[in-house]
Parts: structure tokens; C-alpha cells; sequence
């Protein structure tokens, strides 16, 4: 399988939360079940009770982690789990800039081409750009891939600095002494590439059909180094074409996209982010009210935790947290302990006390974005309608009484800045929930905007009469627009005609236009959007 369930040892710290962990583990068995996992399985992959699987299991459903399917009586991962990493991914600036090249050389070379950073002894994607459906194995955001057998993990090991290659070698030898001995001489081999060319190869070690090379970047975000990997099918690859034909290709576009992101980090000021929603997702509740038994309780605050983290609170210590959370200093110190032996967060190595989100948090997404066929399918024309517009055009689903984006392309305007995978958008400010709104069913609808007046009534009120006028609006054009959510970007948003899936999708796309756009080009947006709706509906029934 693609990717590796790694299993944290219970620790004799006393500050490790066992039942945390324990939690974390459901959401970490689904990395090879694309059909869900019943409560026997999921008691057999983590090595819990069916008891204590029921029991974390409740307070999951409950956060939206995991959705229950009752009439297969298996679970599979919410939309939750998108919404956990993208503080995270909204801090790597430097993928807004590569995205576009990366692009470009997965189309010609035909195949993917990957951003990755380290996960204790695993590499996670953080952005992958593909010009081909693979069969064997599918690079997606939050693919892990082993450090030993991956050209992505031989390249980060080869360029770390001598104290961080021990520690990280250290940590092999104790998880996995086999594999290390195994791969020694690759590793040897991998470090004379890497002093010789500045990159490192794995032809077919992690997949047999799969030849990789990987160049580390010279950007650190946040302390922590990334690396640009490019994999291509085996069988389209002459002999000595990896080294001689992907590699250079690969390097120039690594020193382009460090040339990029030196000047825009000594220059001007990036692109904004996009602006939090006003507070769609559900209050954070007590963690004493989620469950009566500890194990729960443990979970929900180390669920609540992780949701401290916003875009722009890219470093959060001790302290800071438990003033958050309303929690004691003490508490606060075993559940970040035991986050980090899990991945989700990391300590700061720019020398502060406090801590930054891991790699993990991106990774727990991976399961339902690869299962997401409508995401690949969907792909190539959404590059080529952001292409054409000069603007974003993104696919998203319903995240309780909100919107999450599951893919974001855009190839041209620098100045926009769109929301990216795992993003969270309100209901009735945005064109994409608007349309939403317009496709649910009367039952549906209704159900979502009694839950939006009980959770955000502020925003009920302020949007008072937004959904006839959609509705109305939908009913003459087909689409939704508003400028509501951002008054410089004009969005509009077309909603699938028939679940994917048993999801309710919608394809928005966003232009930056100070001025309202005239109502032709409105229509105009609207027309081609239908266009690609109508095109990826007729593929999924072919």
C-alpha cells in the first residue's frame, strides 16, 4: 500500500496520553480503506477493544472525523480530517509559487512531481502535481512514503545536517533496524549522488513500477527543510533517462523555484491569506461534555488542541495553549508530549519553547482525498478553466454548516491568493454554498440552516433573505455568485446535479475584480462552469 500505518510505541513517559494516541490510531487505520472499516476491523488494526473502538469512535462521529454508514455498518473518515492540516498548508508559501512550474513539468515528463517534508521517519506530500491516473499508487497531499526506500526521503537524509541525519538515523535504528541494515548500501549510494549531482535516486526501491529522483529545496519554512520530487511509471522510461533526461529537468526547476521564493521573500509582501470565516464550524465544546470516561475526554482535548491552530498561529507554546483551552499547564504539557511522538505537532527549531503543527495533521487527510475519484477526474479541466479566466476554480463538499475545499487550481493571477485544500468556507456568505444550498434537497436544506441558526445565529441574521435570492438566481442561470465572503474576488458556483458518491459536490471559481463584474461576464463564468460540470458528470456515468 501507498501508505505505511506507523504505529507509535506506548511510551513509559508519564506525560504520554495513551488514550490520545489511541484515538489517533482509528484515524490512522484507514490508510488502505477506501470502503470504510467496521468496528471489528478497526479493533483489529489498532489493537483496542471493540469496546473502547465504540467508545472513541462516538466522540469521532461527533467531531465529523468519522462519518457511520448505516446500512454497511462501517465508518470512514469525515470531513473533518481535510480541515486539520490546512493551518499548516497555508503556511508553505512557497507552494503558491512552485505550483504552477511543478505543473507544467509533470505534463511534459508525464508524470508527478511532488513537495515533501519530513514525519519523524516517513515523508508526507504537501503538494503533488500528476499528469497521469496511476494504478499501482496514487501521490496525493498527505502521502507518506518511507525514508529509506523513496528518492524524497534519501534526498532530505543526504542534505540534513549532520546533527539532524543522527537523530533521524537514530530513530530508524530504534523503529526499524532491519530495514536500516537493509537499505545501508542505497543510503551510501544516495550520499555520493547527492554530494556528486545534489539529488538522489530511487529506481523502483519503493515501487517497483515506479523510478523517482528528489532534490532537496534550499527553503526552510519554519525550520523544516522541503524537498521536490519527481516519479514517473517505469515503463515510459528509457534506459538512463531518470539520470539523464528527469534529473536536469528536476534541478532547474528547484533552483527556479528558489530564485522565485528569495525574491518574493526579500521584495514585497505576499498575497494575503484568505480571511477566516466567521467561526462556520461548531463552538469548541468543553472536553468533560464530549464523553463521560477519560479516554474521550483526553481525545476531545487533544482534537480541541489542534484546532488552536489557525492560519497565521504558526507557533503556539505551553502557555499560550492553556489559556486557550482553559486547561492547566500540566494537562496541556501531555497532550502536546504525546502530539509530537505522533507527528501532528512539532517542537519550533527556530528556538522558541512553542510548537508548530507536523506534517501528521496533513497526512491523517490523505484516506478521503485518494478516495475522492471526482478530485482526479476533475483535475486537468480545472487547470484549464482557471487557465482560461485568469482566476481559481475549486471543488468542494459540505463540512457541517460550511464548505471545505478539496482542490484548489489556479495558473495565472499572482495577486490571488485562493483557498487551498482543507480550507473551511461559511454557508451563506460564499457562492459555493449558496449553490449548495440550491442543489440539497428541500430536507437537506432545511436541516443545514437550522443548524446555522443555532450555531452562528450572528450570521443567520446578518444573511437574512440570501438563499431566495440564490435560490431565485439558480433557478434563471443555473449558478450562485457573490462577493460577499470577499469583496475584491467575484465567485460563482455551479453544484453537481446528483451526489458523487454519496457527496454533494460544487465547482466554484473566483476572479479578482475590485469592481463588480459586468452581469455578462457573470453569466459567462457561470456558462463555463456548467460546461465542466456537465463534461465530468457525463465521464462518471461513461
Amino acid at each position: 500500500m501507498f501508505r505505511y500505518i506507523e504505529r507509535v510505541p506506548a511510551a513509559t513517559d508519564p506525560r504520554y496520553a495513551s488514550s490520545l494516541a489511541h484515538g489517533l490510531a482509528l484515524l490512522d487505520a484507514f490508510a488502505d480503506a477506501p470502503a470504510g472499516l467496521s468496528n471489528k476491523q478497526l479493533a483489529e488494526r489498532t489493537g483496542l477493544s471493540k469496546a473502547s473502538v465504540s467508545r472513541l469512535s462516538t466522540l469521532l462521529l461527533a467531531r465529523g472525523l468519522l462519518l457511520f454508514d448505516a446500512g454497511t455498518r462501517r465508518y470512514r473518515l469525515g470531513s473533518t480530517a481535510l480541515t486539520l492540516g490546512y493551518p499548516l498548508l497555508a503556511s508553505l508559501g512557497v507552494r503558491r509559487l512552485a505550483r504552477l512550474p511543478m505543473g507544467l513539468l509533470a505534463e511534459e515528463l508525464g508524470g508527478a512531481v511532488s513537495l515533501a517534508m519530513r514525519k519523524h521517519h516517513q515523508m508526507v506530500y504537501v503538494e503533488t502535481c500528476r499528469w497521469h491516473q496511476p494504478s499501482a499508487f496514487l501521490p496525493d497531499v498527505g502521502a507518506t512514503l518511507p525514508l529509506l526506500a523513496s528518492a524524497v526521503g534519501r534526498a532530505w537524509l543526504a542534505s540534513a545536517a549532520p546533527g539532524e541525519r543522527a537523530e533521524a538515523l537514530a530513530a530508524l535504528r530504534a523503529h526499524a533496524p532491519a530495514q536500516l541494515a537493509a537499505w545501508a548500501p542505497a543510503l551510501a549510494q544516495a550520499g555520493r549522488d547527492f554530494a556528486h549531482r545534489g539529488l538522489c535516486f530511487s529506481p523502483g526501491h519503493f515501487h517497483s513500477g515506479v523510478h523517482a529522483v528528489a532534490v532537496p529545496l534550499d527553503v526552510r519554512l519554519g525550520g523544516e527543510r522541503l524537498v521536490l520530487n519527481c516519479g514517473l511509471p517505469a515503463r515510459r522510461l528509457a534506459p538512463g533517462e531518470l539520470a539523464g533526461l528527469v534529473a536536469p529537468r528536476l534541478l532547474a526547476l528547484a533552483r527556479r523555484i528558489e530564485q522565485e521564493w528569495r525574491a518574493e521573500s526579500s521584495g514585497a509582501a505576499p498575497p494575503a491569506p484568505w480571511p477566516a470565516p466567521p467561526a462556520p464550524a461548531p463552538a469548541r465544546r468543553r472536553a468533560g461534555e464530549d464523553a463521560a470516561h477519560a479516554a474521550a475526554q483526553t481525545l476531545a482535548r487533544g482534537l480541541d488542541l489542534l484546532a488552536c491552530f489557525e492560519p497565521g498561529d504558526e507557533v503556539l507554546g505551553n502557555a499560550q495553549l492553556a489559556r486557550r483551552l482553559g486547561l492547566s499547564p500540566q494537562t496541556v504539557v501531555r497532550l502536546t508530549y504525546t502530539l509530537v511522538q505522533l507527528g501532528l505537532l512539532r517542537r519550533d527549531p527556530l528556538g522558541s519553547s512553542g510548537y508548530r503543527l507536523g506534517a501528521g495533521t496533513v497526512a491523517i487527510a490523505y484516506p478521503m482525498l485518494a478516495g475522492l475519484r471526482l478530485r482526479a477526474l476533475a483535475r486537468p479541466g480545472m487547470l484549464a478553466l482557471s487557465q482560461k479566466i485568469g482566476g481559481a476554480v475549486s471543488l468542494g463538499l459540505r463540512h457541517q454548516a460550511g464548505m471545505v475545499y478539496v482542490q484548489t487550481a489556479w495558473r495565472t493571477d499572482g495577486r490571488l491568493l485562493p483557498p487551498d485544500t482543507g480550507a473551511v468556507m461559511p454557508m451563506l456568505a460564499t457562492a459555493m454554498g449558496r449553490a449548495w444550498l440550491c442543489g440539497a434537497r428541500p430536507a437537506e436544506r432545511r436541516a443545514v440552516l437550522n443548524e446555522i441558526a443555532v450555531r452562528d445565529p450572528a450570521a443567520a441574521r446578518r444573511h437574512a433573505g440570501v438563499v431566495e435570492r440564490a435560490m431565485a438566481q439558480f433557478a434563471r442561470h443555473g449558478h450562485c455568485s457573490s462577493r460577499d465572503f470577499r469583496p475584491e474576488i467575484e465567485a460563482v458556483a455551479v453544484p453537481f446535479t446528483q451526489p458523487v458518491d454519496a457527496i454533494r459536490f460544487v465547482l466554484n471559481c473566483g476572479v479578482l475584480a475590485p469592481q463588480p463584474l459586468p452581469s455578462r461576464t457573470v453569466l459567462a463564468l457561470g456558462s463555463a462552469l456548467t460546461e465542466l460540470v456537465h463534461a465530468l458528470e457525463a465521464s462518471l456515468a461513461a
